[in-house]
């Protein structure tokens, strides 16, 4: 027989799966024709295809000591890749590419073995020249999408995962992680119309219906998410994926005891379920039982460490006790490896704290405008180090945050930014200086009002006789993050549930109230005045608070504004409220004129207002004697 005439007959055999003789014919072929490269390379795809990766690499070297043809380096790379030596195999797949630069199979190992090396941004340049000779590999797509999922840039992975199911609409993990990088790029929506495009597909992987459920609950569809888990559970018992869904959800809505007892029943099925730990901390937080929250978080971050989602929730437990803060201001610093995080990146080091005498430092906001508020009370702080100091803030904070002691320049984030020799987010200044319950940086005011400004104010605002009261009733939402959207019903609500407020005498109110929610005063309970529409920003809001006597607000900025401006203000906090104003405490270590009227249930604001109306009741009966007095 010929040697093309015994490889036919066992490729024959081994298409048959009759594997034993087809490797019996192999090796007859190699013995009789001890030169051909080629039966020593069929030999090799027969072992590779039997995942005995180890031998099939032998083989193939052997074929290419022979004839160092390209496809013998593919095979090679492949045979290296299978058998876990990316670097092995990155170097074979190279030689492939050497002979034969359009041999896009080599290239594609290629990313695969960068991929696997950790060499994240290399493979993602060699997926996209992949691509650009063949953009309609989903495999190639689908890989992208992983890659950029590592980078932490979920909504180009999405892009990816969605050029992936174009390709290959039976696709079904491409569709699952299409939805779920969509959800972690804070595209809920985008997220429900994909988990439905696959189940019209006939995608039914229960991380799918996972996926769908947890779209649901990122829009506050909460009824609807857990009908979903609860069909994947009765399809699939103890899905861990369906369980960690159904308990964040439960948890959010504010259903707690029911929140703990599903995680309990999860974790019969899964003991030490690191995200169902998490969840159950969460909703042991949300009832107060702190100490129990703290020992849940503990367990999740224990059985999974890399995660930083749990790492943060455990950080923000330990704040909320007021007394672990400096373990929780180190895990907070977690939040900066989410994935949802607005992490920055920048050319110079972040600043952890070293000397920085007379170098310069940017400071940059980060989150909401209540943080930043809250936290450049520590550029005092820093400027003592002696640096210069480059104050970055929203541009609706730059006006105010121009008079800082300390600070050389403030800039609007956007905008171009001066040369600096290191960085650090504002929130991260409580870890850097140790920030503990007694060293908490509570000296006010640290923002202070422009005179001439604050007597323009007044002389625009007549409110009459009587104590001046500022009031704010909702939140901004944030409509693009979708947690904020989802807490800022719970912290807000209708100007109309502030009408006992009107029916104190004495008093003159002054909306605060920016947003949708201020078109409330177009049929206000009780009179107000509104100044609202010609404030810029918030140098503006401060001085007219600074006319005011007291500041009654939602847990929102203008609270911060209040307090870190040293006036008296009054704040309505959720029972589950925000870790900076702890636990069963009326007063704030953060702001020394700050008092708080708490939930005493989730939901139910009308024993905290009758509390403050009654509260306000005594303070106009005193500002009045005193008036009577003088």
């Amino acid at each position: 027989m010929t040697l093309d005439q015994i490889l036919e007959n066992a490729a024959t055999l081994q298409q048959s799966g009759a594997v034993e003789a087809a490797e019996r014919a192999y090796l007859v072929a190699i013995s009789h024709f001890p030169d051909s490269a080629e039966a020593r390379y069929r030999r090799g795809l027969l072992h590779l295809s039997q995942n005995r990766s180890a031998t099939a690499a032998i083989l193939f070297r052997q074929a290419l000591a022979l004839a160092p043809a390209p496809r013998f380096y593919l095979s090679l790379g492949a045979a290296l890749e299978q058998d876990g030596r990316p670097q092995a195999a990155a170097a074979a797949y190279r030689e492939a590419v050497a002979g034969a630069p359009d041999l896009m199979e080599a290239k594609f190992g290629r990313g695969r073995c960068q991929h696997l090396m950790g060499q994240i941004e290399a493979a993602v340049a060699t997926y996209r020249e992949v691509l650009a000779a063949r953009p309609q590999a989903s495999p190639v797509w689908f890989n992208l999408g992983m890659a950029l999922h590592a980078l932490r840039r979920p909504a180009e992975a999405a892009s990816a995962f969605r050029a992936a199911v174009t390709s290959a609409p039976d696709n079904a993990e491409a569709w699952v992680n299409l939805a779920f990088m969509l959800e972690l790029a804070d595209q809920p929506e985008a997220a429900l119309r994909a988990c439905e495009e696959a189940r019209a597909a006939g995608v039914a992987l229960p991380a799918l219906l996972v996926n769908h459920a947890s779209a649901l609950r990122a829009l506050g569809r909460f009824e609807a998410a857990i009908a979903l888990c609860t069909e994947i559970l009765r399809q699939t018992p103890g899905d861990a994926d369906a369980y960690a869904t159904l308990t964040a959800t439960l948890a959010e809505m504010g259903q707690y005891d029911r929140a703990i007892a599903t995680a309990d029943l999860a974790l019969e099925y899964h003991p030490g379920l690191a995200r169902v730990e998490s969840n159950k901390g969460i909703a042991l937080l949300g009832l107060g039982r702190i100490e129990a929250a703290i020992a849940a978080l503990r367990r999740g971050v224990a059985a999974n460490p890399a995660d930083p989602d749990i790492a943060v929730n455990l950080g923000l437990a330990l704040l909320a006790s007021g007394t672990h803060m400096r373990e929780g201001f180190a895990l907070f610093e977690h939040r900066r490896r989410q994935v949802t995080a607005a992490t920055r990146s920048f050319s110079r080091p972040c600043w952890q704290g070293e000397d920085i005498t007379g170098r310069t430092l940017l400071l940059h906001a980060e989150q909401g405008f209540g943080d930043t508020l809250q936290f450049i009370r520590y550029v005092k702080l820093v400027a003592a180090s002696g640096a210069r100091i480059i104050l970055e803030v929203q541009p609706e904070l730059v006006r105010l945050c121009a008079a800082l002691p300390g600070v050389a320049q403030v800039v609007a984030t956007g905008a171009a930014l001066p040369d600096f020799d290191l960085h650090c987010p504002l929130l991260s200044l409580p870890h850097v200086f140790g920030t503990d319950l007694a060293s908490i940086p509570a000296a006010i005011p640290y923002l202070t009002v422009d005179p001439a400004l604050a007597n323009l104010w007044a002389s625009r605002l007549s409110t009459g006789p009587g104590v001046r009261v500022g009031l704010v009733w909702a939140g901004h939402a944030q409509s693009h993050r979708a947690y904020a959207r989802r807490i800022d019903p719970r912290r807000s609500l209708a100007l109309a549930a502030l009408a006992p407020l009107g029916a104190v005498p004495g008093i003159a109110f002054v909306s605060l109230q920016k947003g949708a929610p201020a078109e409330e005063l177009a049929n206000p309970p009780f009179a107000i005045a509104d100044p609202m529409a010609e404030v810029a920003d918030f140098a503006d809001t401060a001085a007219i608070i600074a006319g005011l006597d007291l500041v009654i607000s939602v847990d929102t900025a203008v609270a911060h504004l209040a307090g870190a401006l040293g006036k008296p203000v009054w704040m309505l906090s959720r029972f589950d409220g925000c870790w900076r104003w702890l636990r069963e405490r009326q007063d704030s270590p953060w702001y020394p004129t700050l008092r708080l009227y708490r939930q005493p249930s989730p939901g139910d604001w009308a024993p905290a207002i009758a509390a403050l109306a009654a509260d306000l009741t005594q303070l106009t009966t005193t500002a009045q004697s005193a008036a009577r007095a003088a």
